[in-house]
């Protein structure tokens, strides 16, 4: 564990509980959570709000997540986040609304075939996800916790930290010191507490590569609009959820705020994501690749024509991932971004980040009334956070290898669309448990499986996954022709009991994962009478909270 310096100020006892340096999303929400529970609450950041954020989209994970946590912590206002109309009516109307998650794959210098999409369809009956536009979200966050007691200071620059006996000392770029007796750091990549501590891996401890350049653009184009309808015959429209252009070696993202009747907000969020190794950096402005290398897409490059950026382009100096050598220690927490970073693919930001804040947020409060502030007290949420890095370093690695290869990426889709499905069953059924009940012995179950993404801990299930990822590993390290991979994956999804039929997985040729009224009622028909008995149980008592979140 890295030393940490014992403080002149070691007699003075501390004037706030806890400081938080960050007031991006996951910084305000544990910081409305900590003081709705009794503490004091400094937060501190280097900027100001309103400011840009990427972490754009939610899931159905994210969104029952913090529903949970809305009930668990006595924070109504994390429900406002939890569906597209409440975001609308409660926060602000310039989020987008979101229906699916598309995927179109393609070629380099060929036009999009169009039977190689696919689209994951949110529930019909309960509600609709989001595409928050962050710097509206994170500016009402950011009130909702000064409504329940935080202070904030915007603007301030933390530049040395301090530990002694009775807690900590933060020291800001004007001399001034803050007092707390624990520290969370949520500040991201440029985190000062771990650069103090010297907590950055020197080469992240990762098996995936990949860079950005991001902004939020005018005039983009709805993909729905450059070709007929029944082209795809897709159920929603690619511009009403969030669209992943997938290439070898890549992915561009299009999430749109303007994509709904009562937006007030014509901006679409647009990334480009590459593995250096295939698509190393140019010498240009970040505008420029963006430009060039889509041109080698002719229908993505349809997309962007009149599109124009309206904020400076962001583009990270290398390899976007990073680590940590340690979480936690006595009296102070890396948390969310400030831990570590791996790829924004398949919006996994939010939900970990929730994650992070829902484990951390209990035994805080515990060691604020019993002042015990040791690592040991805070050994889960290192562990989940360490976890959570790892199954998002595989999931990115194995995708990104899969993108290669339309056969490999569709087998492995569908697998990865499995996983996601039946993660959702289980928060569904714990979150199902604990509105019952109001007894977090009820949330055990799901806490032990965050750290894997909240995939059940069913050994059939465990074993098709590692199989999945052995077999797309085996195509990266040469060992097995990547069609060959693919049928295999396809196989072995097929001979598994526990996939839901209704869902159209092991199908080929059905490209649109469905959970209309229809095949939710033929789920819970095969769910009672023909699934293993413990997936059977999961489904019956996930789906109903999933299809009716709304309600």
């Amino acid at each position: 564990m890295p030393q940490v310096t014992q403080s002149a100020r070691s007699a003075e006892r501390p004037d706030n509980d806890v400081v938080i340096l960050g007031s991006g999303l996951a910084g305000t929400a544990l910081a409305a959570v900590l003081a709705r529970g009794g503490a004091s609450v400094l937060l501190i950041d280097a900027d100001s709000h309103p400011r840009f954020a990427l972490g754009e989209s939610t899931t159905p994970y994210t969104s029952m997540l913090m529903r949970l946590m809305s009930e668990r912590y006595d924070v109504p206002e994390l429900k406002h986040l939890t569906t597209f109309e409440s975001v609308q009516g409660k926060v602000a109307t310039t989020s987008g609304i979101k229906k699916n998650f598309g995927f179109l794959y393609h070629r380099e210098g060929e036009r999009q075939r169009m039977e190689e999409c696919h689209q994951s369809l949110l529930p019909r009956a309960g509600h609709f996800e989001s595409h928050y536009f962050r710097q509206d979200i994170d500016a009402w966050m950011l009130n909702v916790a000064v409504k329940y007691g935080a202070r904030i200071r915007q603007r301030t620059r933390i530049v040395d930290v301090e530990f002694d006996a009775q807690g900590c000392s933060l020291t800001d770029e004007r001399g001034a010191t803050h007092r707390a007796r624990y520290i969370v750091d949520t500040s991201g990549v440029g985190s000062p507490l771990a650069s103090k501590l010297g907590l950055r891996d020197d080469a992240p401890v990762m098996r995936h590569h990949s860079r950005s350049l991001f902004t939020h653009m005018m005039n983009v184009t709805a993909y729905d609009d450059l070709l007929p309808r029944t082209a795809h015959g897709h159920p929603t429209k690619w511009s009403q959820g969030t669209l992943h252009h997938v290439f070898e070696g890549g992915w561009v993202w299009v999430v749109p705020f303007n994509n709904h009747a009562r937006t007030t907000n014509p901006l679409v969020s647009v990334g480009l994501n590459l593995d250096p190794r295939i698509h190393p950096k140019v010498g240009c402005t970040p505008e420029e690749e963006f430009r060039s290398f889509i041109s080698r897409f002719p229908d993505i490059r349809s997309q962007f024509t009149d599109a124009v950026a309206i904020r400076p382009w962001v583009r990270t100096s290398g390899r976007q991932q990073y680590s940590s050598s340690k979480t936690v220690g006595d009296r102070w927490c890396l948390a969310s971004d400030a831990a570590g970073f791996v790829d924004p693919l398949f919006s996994r930001h939010l939900s970990d980040s929730f994650e992070v804040v829902n484990a951390l947020a209990w035994p805080l409060l515990e060691a604020l009334k019993e002042d015990d502030f040791s690592a040991e007290r805070f050994t889960y949420v290192e562990q989940l956070q360490l976890g959570l890095l790892r199954n998002n370093d595989d999931l990115a690695a194995d995708a990104y290898t899969s993108f290669a290869d339309f056969r490999l990426w569709d087998s492995w889709l569908r697998v990865r669309s499995l996983g996601q499905l039946l993660a959702t069953f289980e928060i569904g059924s714990a979150y199902g448990r604990f509105r019952n009940s109001h007894d977090v012995a009820d949330l055990a179950r799901l806490e032990g499986l965050a750290p894997d993404g909240g995939t059940p801990d069913y050994p059939a299930v465990r074993e098709l996954l590692a199989h999945v990822s052995e077999q797309v590993r085996s195509v990266k390290e040469c060992r097995r022709p990547s069609d060959t991979a693919a049928d295999n994956i396809l196989t072995a999804l097929r001979k598994a009991d526990f996939v839901p039929p209704a869902f159209g997985l092991t199908d080929p040729s059905n490209r649109w994962f469905d959970t209309g009224p229809r095949k939710t009622a033929d789920t819970k028909r095969w769910a009672r009478n023909s699934a293993p008995p413990e997936i059977g149980r999961l489904v019956v008592e996930g789906l109903p909270l999933l299809s009716n979140k709304r309600l």
